[in-house]
C-alpha cells in the first residue's frame, strides 16, 4: 500500500477551510522570519506563500534586520500575527537567540525549547509537524503502534528526537529505537523492527535487505538526485516487499506543511480565549 501523503494534506486543509469558513473578520498573518534565504528556502517559503493565498491567510516574510531578537519581541507582542516560522538556518542572526525568545504560543514549528521539552509532560503548544506528520499518516491510515517495534534512523531534533517521544506517548506506546551516525547493526534494528522511519538525509539508505517483509516504512528524507527529489529509501525495491510505504516527494512533506497551517488556526483559537 501506497501511504499517499496528498490524501492526509488534503484532508487537513479541508478541515481548516471549513473552520475559516464559520469566522467574521479579518484573519491573522503568518509571519517567515527570514535571514538572506538560500534558493531552497525561498521555494519553500514561496510554497507556504502560495498555499495561504488558497487559504485566505496572508503569509508575511520579514527579514531579521538588524536587531533580530527586538523584531521578534515586536512580533510576539502583535496581536495580528498568529504564528511565526524561523527560517532556518538564518545566515548573520544568532539562530538559538532567536528561537529562545520566541514566544512559544507562536512557535509554529516546535523549535522553542518549551515545545520540544513539553512534549515530555504533553505540555507543547506546538510539536515539529515533519514529527508530527508520521503521526498524523499513520493515524489516517490505521496502522496500529501500540506495542509494535519502531525503528527511527536519525535523531535531529526536528524528527527524530521528538517523534520518538510522540510515539512512547501513553496511549500511542510504541516500543521505540532510535539509530544514528553512532549506531552499530542499524541493518539489524530496521529489519528486527515492525514500522521503521528513515530521517538521515542520504539518497538510498535505507535498501530491500533492511526491512523485513510485510513491514511498514516511512521516508522521511528529502535529497536531490541529478536534479530529482528523493528520499532516504530505496522505493523501487522497498516497495515489493513492504506492507506500507511512503512516497517522495508526495509523503511525509505535504502532511507537514498542511501542519503547519493546522498549527496556524489552532494558534487563532488559543489568542480568541
Amino acid at each position: 500500500m501506497i501511504l499517499d501523503g496528498k490524501i492526509v494534506s488534503e484532508s487537513i486543509y479541508a478541515e481548516i477551510k471549513e473552520k475559516i469558513s464559520k469566522r467574521s473578520g479579518d484573519l491573522p498573518s503568518l509571519v517567515l522570519f527570514c535571514d538572506e534565504p538560500d534558493p531552497s528556502n525561498k521555494t519553500y517559503m514561496n510554497s507556504i506563500r502560495k498555499r495561504g493565498e488558497k487559504l485566505g491567510i496572508e503569509v508575511i516574510v520579514r527579514d531579521s534586520g538588524s536587531n533580530p531578537i527586538e523584531e521578534i519581541s515586536e512580533l510576539n507582542k502583535d496581536k495580528s500575527v498568529a504564528g511565526i516560522m524561523v527560517m532556518h538556518p538564518l545566515k548573520t542572526a544568532d539562530e538559538r537567540a532567536v528561537l529562545a525568545a520566541l514566544n512559544p504560543e507562536k512557535d509554529l514549528e516546535g523549535r522553542t525549547v518549551s515545545n520540544l521539552g513539553g512534549i515530555v509532560n504533553d505540555e507543547e503548544f506546538f510539536a515539529p509537524p515533519t514529527a508530527e506528520a508520521v503521526m498524523e499518516i499513520l493515524n489516517y491510515y490505521g496502522i496500529e503502534v501500540k506495542g509494535r517495534d519502531v525503528t527511527i534512523v536519525g535523531r535531529s531534533n526536528t524528527v527524530g528526537k521528538p517523534l520518538a517521544l510522540l510515539l512512547l506517548k501513553k496511549g500511542v506506546d510504541g516500543t521505540v529505537t532510535v539509530c544514528h551516525s553512532r549506531s552499530r547493526d542499524i541493518s539489524e534494528k530496521t529489519f528486527n523492527a515492525d514500522i521503521v522511519v528513515s530521517a538521515v538525509g542520504i539518497a538510498g539508505f535505507i535498501e530491500r535487505e533492511m526491512i523485513r517483509p510485510g513491514g511498514v516504512v516511512i521516508d522521511v528524507g528529502i535529497n536531490f538526485v541529478d536534479g530529482k527529489l528523493v528520499g532516504d529509501v530505496d522505493f523501487d525495491e522497498v516497495s515489493q516487499i513492504a506492507a506500507a510505504i511512503t512516497p517522495v516527494p508526495g509523503g511525509v512533506g505535504s502532511v507537514t506543511t498542511a501542519l503547519l497551517f493546522r498549527h496556524y488556526y489552532k494558534s487563532i483559537e488559543r489568542m480568541e480565549l
